[in-house]
């Protein structure tokens, strides 16, 4: 077993002893799913994301829980797409470069973010085409009124081991059937 699949089987052991009733992760992607995906946004998945995708295809949220971490669910790869698509088409013409050095490389959204946690319009993504600062695949939040901050991890695996490291050191906690993460960012 990977890194990136280790660090999100102990967060999600986690959620499920911490939130019984969060809505249910769903089974792996198959390998159609995950081409679906890299066709539909137009983008080479990271490894990161595909082994993650792999190991649970998000959580079935039809009743829109709060998801578990800080509200955000796990999305769907249908959910990736969408919302992909939608961010893209919305507000992708309001995007401007940044000024380099920098971590980011635009502002507002970029076709190379692909978010991978969401809730009502904010969304944490991976950010597949980073400033001269930043690292491949880091990890950023995206509030609905998006004014981003500095990337909160290098990778995938990192978020997904800083998440479970915080809850397990106490630096939590449960709102709303949610794990509000204190020190996230």
């Amino acid at each position: 077993m990977n890194q990136t699949a280790r660090e999100f089987a102990r967060l999600r052991r986690i959620i499920e002893r911490e939130l019984p009733n969060t809505a249910p992760f769903l089974p792996g992607a198959s390998e159609r799913d995950l081409d679906r995906l890299a066709t539909e946004t137009g983008l080479a998945l990271p490894v990161e994301l595909c082994d993650l995708l792999r190991v649970s295809a998000g959580q079935d949220d039809p009743d829109q829980l709060d998801g578990p971490l800080n509200f955000h669910h796990f999305l769907t790869v249908d959910e990736i797409i969408e919302m992909h698509r939608m961010l893209t088409e919305v507000v992708s013409d309001m995007a401007e470069p940044v000024e380099q050095p920098a971590c980011l490389r635009w502002t507002v959204w970029s076709e190379s973010w692909l978010p991978f946690l969401a809730f009502q319009g904010d969304c944490y993504f991976l950010d597949l085409d980073p400033g001269e600062l930043g690292t491949l695949g880091q990890v950023v939040s995206r509030p609905n009124v998006p004014d981003l901050g500095e990337p909160i991890a290098p990778s995938l695996a990192a978020f997904l081991a800083r998440a479970a490291d915080l809850v397990e050191a106490g630096h939590v906690k449960v709102e709303e059937s949610t794990l509000v993460l204190l020190d996230l960012y």
